[in-house]
């Protein structure tokens, strides 16, 4: 069963506003979407914006500002203004560390809470058109409009690798597993192996490609001047699905396509379509082994021009919370273990050293210091009650004598007639 309502989707528009919309169950059971909130918190049209796994919404735009919001708390958190040009790029790594990329040449990497600019990536000599983070956080992808493409080591925040490509990448995107990388081209989408750069799969279409995201660990969505949505496997290159983005009941209806978003809820993904006319089509697609079915639930006028967006998903985040929270125990727990190995070593080696003690106190003489040992006969009870009797005098006769005390006059005169 697919749980929408805890869906809420946000977009950007040329008008400099940012709109948030959440998805609503009516009476009748069907869905739609209400204005949850608006923000004019920029001065120029919307470029890009991504949501983080805690919900905190980041945008940009031609002010070459970066606005943050919380959309949990529904507030303006502030501004980052590190940046001289228009930021193309914002992607997020967990809820840690966020990564933005710039017409000014650089990439700041800044760390989510306090945010603060931890570092500045410097290798484009262009604009900096898309960035990717790999899932283990190590390495990072850039692409430029000079057609660069630099690989980074985000560990010593280093440039790694560089080489020119055959054209300008509008995007680069990781898979799941980060074996493979996936970089969108103009008219073409080209899926390459992490381990040699090689080409392993190309994607060609008849109209430009204006988003990509993925809708499961192979599987990614293109949209772009065409009415429709591509459901697609990057490895294979096989098509496995349409989705047909016209207004219900017009057949005439034509839009290009300007941003796509996917999400999971429950079993199925909701592909959210963003179009520059400003409509909003939510589909739910289920793609299996057994099944692959996609049907239109929501069609939205917004009545403005979208020019980018992002999902906020309150499952998926409790979800990525949970998983983190996991993640931390076992890292605790592994912790735990290795102190309760560590103790257990160091009570062995105390018990192996108190057991060599007890060894050497222990030892036995050798047969040679055995023999000149005297062997003593056994004594009769007559010898024996001897012995105690001597050993009782010289007891008596070695106990010290009492001090004598001093005699007085009168005793030291009876003695002296005595005496006489």
């Amino acid at each position: 069963m697919v749980d929408m309502d805890k869906v809420e989707i946000v977009v950007g528009t040329y008008e400099n506003l940012i709109l948030g919309y959440q998805v609503v169950k009516n009476i009748k059971g069907d869905y739609n979407l209400d204005v949850s909130f608006t923000d004019d918190s920029h001065r120029g049209a919307l470029r890009c914006m991504s949501v983080s796994s805690n919900g905190t919404l980041v945008s940009s735009s031609t002010d070459d500002s970066i606005r943050l919001h919380s959309l949990t708390k529904r507030k303006d958190i502030g501004g980052l203004f590190e940046h001289t040009g228009t930021v193309n790029s914002i992607s997020f790594y967990g809820s840690s560390h966020m990564f933005s990329g710039s017409e000014d040449g650089t990439i700041c990497i800044w760390k989510c809470r306090s945010w603060e600019m931890l570092r500045t990536l410097k290798g484009h000599k262009a604009y900096v058109t898309a960035m990717s983070v790999h899932p283990s956080g190590k390495l990072g992808l850039s692409a430029g409009s000079d057609k660069s493409f630099l690989t980074w080591d985000l560990v010593t925040g280093k440039l790694a690798f560089q080489r020119k490509l055959k054209e300008m990448a509008q995007n680069v995107l990781f898979t799941s597993e980060g074996d493979h990388y996936v970089l969108v081209y103009q008219k073409n989408i080209e899926v390459c192996s992490l381990e040699d750069t090689q080409t392993v799969q190309e994607i060609s279409t008849n109209w430009r490609i204006n988003s990509v995201c993925f809708v499961d660990k192979e599987i990614v969505a293109v949209g772009g001047d065409d009415k429709s949505v591509l459901i697609v496997n990057v490895l294979s290159g096989d098509i496995l699905m349409t989705l047909d983005c016209l207004k219900p009941g017009d057949s005439n209806f034509n839009s290009r396509v300007r941003c796509v978003c996917c999400t999971k809820s429950g079993d199925a993904t909701l592909v959210i379509v963003g179009m520059a006319n400003g409509n909003i089509a939510i589909f739910k697609v289920i793609i299996n082994q057994e099944l692959s079915k996609s049907e239109l639930v929501i069609f939205h006028e917004t009545k403005v021009r979208l020019t980018c967006m992002a999902v906020h998903n309150v499952m998926d985040i409790k979800i990525k919370e949970e998983k983190e929270s996991e993640s931390v125990g076992l890292k605790r727990k592994k912790q735990q273990r290795s102190r309760e190995k560590k103790d257990k070593k160091e009570t062995l080696e105390v018990q192996t050293d108190s057991a060599d003690n007890t060894k050497e106190d222990n030892i036995q003489t050798s047969p040679s210091e055995h023999k000149n040992k005297k062997i003593r006969k056994p004594q009769s009870p007559d010898q024996v009650t001897k012995k105690r009797k001597l050993d009782a005098k010289q007891e008596k006769t070695s106990k010290p004598k009492k001090d004598a005390k001093p005699l007085s006059r009168n005793e030291k005169h009876k003695r002296k007639v005595n005496n006489k």
